[in-house]
């Protein structure tokens, strides 16, 4: 499970912070934050919503007591829910006229920093650490690698044990994603992340695992190490549903997880397997591209004899300054299996296309034809709309599944447009996708008008 600060978050209190103070001239002070998690009582007491403590708040006191107590010393409230106030409150928390030092609040926002920034633990054994924070506060007692990895191991176990809590109570049911990867030390890793409604109707999604899956990557040691990951976090049966790309390994690893969960799972287990729908576009488009590889192969071949030298980028490098266009410090260069980098490559090359026909002609070497660039202009035009449900299938910080059916429509409507029959290159590449929509997108509300299948 990953820790981390929500950066959507700080960024959007930071622009919020400076908002404010631009127009506290001409607005009347705002209510603190603080307040939403504290309850004024008789007297000059505060009480605490999240611990129930009880703290003084006389007529002429600040909050900053308050807000030290929600940062630091408050022991009921989540982690993350404690990275947001700190977020919210930190230019009143560090305001110089009330400001009062606290070495465990300095402690946690640099155990925060460390973990956010990805700054190794060895970053403090530099010779320059502790004079660069005794600068700041003499008094304060640097901490080394090993107390650093304790703090961040102590906030993921909190985050943890919070996290398991809560799937405790909850009462729904659990979906996930999950994926897997070889390293450069060609080690298997698989990650798996959890996505849950909690009890405020909030959209959740928090990684739960990220382990080494041992080789070979068989059905059943998928199966064998989702069912390991499920049962860590008693999740066995609150399991609704799992999406998993379309390879034949994981329709072997779901058949051997649905026989494993039984009658626990809602339906007989049938919406248990969602196929990954950018991998789905991706198998899709890779149909398509393989129609018109000549352009797309030719303009890749171009690409590459310039990337790999850097004479021959500064080559054309001279040519963009005569066409007063800007440098280029590198090529955009494509993956074969990733169709939204081939189209990316595409395009760059469109933009530079006068450049590289100049290019061509002045290093005498084999370029693109007329034709070709023809094709690569259509394709690019045509893959525009498969660019768009890529990201919006891919967006990570948001739900898409209320896209899907619009996104899937629009594809099924550019796949059947009379009007790119005008271009038999075009029309072939649509005819090309087809039946890969009609094998993973069978639904009748796609495919009753469709050519292959309709």
């Amino acid at each position: 499970m990953s820790v981390s600060l929500d950066i959507d978050a700080v960024v959007g209190e930071s622009e919020s912070r400076s908002e404010t103070v631009e127009t506290r001239s001409t607005r009347s002070k705002k209510r603190s934050i603080v307040w939403d998690h504290f309850d004024r009582i008789v007297g000059d007491k505060v009480i605490c919503k999240h611990c129930d403590g009880t703290m003084t708040k006389g007529k002429n006191m600040g909050t900053s007591h308050m807000k030290r107590h929600l940062a630091v010393s408050c022991k009921k409230i989540a982690q993350e829910e404690r990275e947001k106030i700190i977020v919210a409150t930190v230019d009143d928390l560090f305001d110089a006229a009330t400001f009062k030092f606290d070495p465990e609040l300095t402690r946690g926002l640099l155990t925060l920093f460390f973990i956010d920034a990805e700054v190794p633990f060895a970053a403090t054994e530099s010779r320059f650490w502790e004079p660069a924070m005794r600068s700041m506060r003499p008094e304060y007692k640097c901490i080394g690698r090993h107390t650093m990895r304790d703090d961040c191991v102590a906030i993921f176990k909190a985050g943890y044990d919070a996290t398991l809590a809560e799937f405790e109570e909850l009462d729904s049911r659990v979906s996930f994603t999950s994926d897997i990867w070889t390293s450069s030390a060609s080690l298997g890793y698989m990650c798996v992340t959890a996505h849950w409604i909690d009890k405020e109707f909030r959209f959740q999604k928090k990684i739960i695992a990220l382990k080494q899956i041992p080789y070979p990557h068989t059905g059943r040691a998928v199966a064998h190490l989702i069912e390991k990951i499920w049962n860590d976090w008693k999740l066995d049966d609150k399991i609704f549903a799992i999406t998993l790309d379309n390879s034949s390994v994981n329709d072997n690893a779901v058949r051997h997880l649905l026989n494993k969960l039984g009658n626990k799972m809602l339906f007989d287990g049938s919406h248990m397997h969602v196929r990954c729908s950018a991998h789905i576009l991706n198998l899709i488009v890779q149909n398509g591209i393989d129609a018109i590889n000549t352009a797309v192969w030719s303009i890749r071949e171009l690409l590459k004899n310039i990337a790999s030298s850097g004479s021959r980028l500064q080559v054309l490098n001279t040519i963009l300054d005569e066409l007063k266009l800007p440098h280029k410090r590198g090529l955009a260069l494509d993956c074969p299996t990733r169709w939204n980098s081939t189209f990316a490559m595409v395009k760059e090359a469109l933009g530079l296309q006068e450049a590289l026909l100049r290019y061509v002609e002045t290093a005498s070497v084999v370029g693109p034809t007329p034709e070709h660039w023809r094709d690569a202009e259509a394709m690019a035009k045509f893959l525009e709309s498969f660019l768009d449900a890529t990201k919006s299938f891919s967006n990570v910080r948001r739900p898409s599944s209320h896209t899907y059916i619009k996104e899937i429509w629009n594809i099924r409507r550019l796949l059947l447009d009379e009007d790119y029959k005008d271009n038999a290159k075009l029309e072939k590449l649509a005819l090309e996708m087809q039946p890969k929509f009609c094998k993973y997108w069978e639904n009748p509300i796609f495919c009753s008008f469709c050519i292959p299948c309709g």
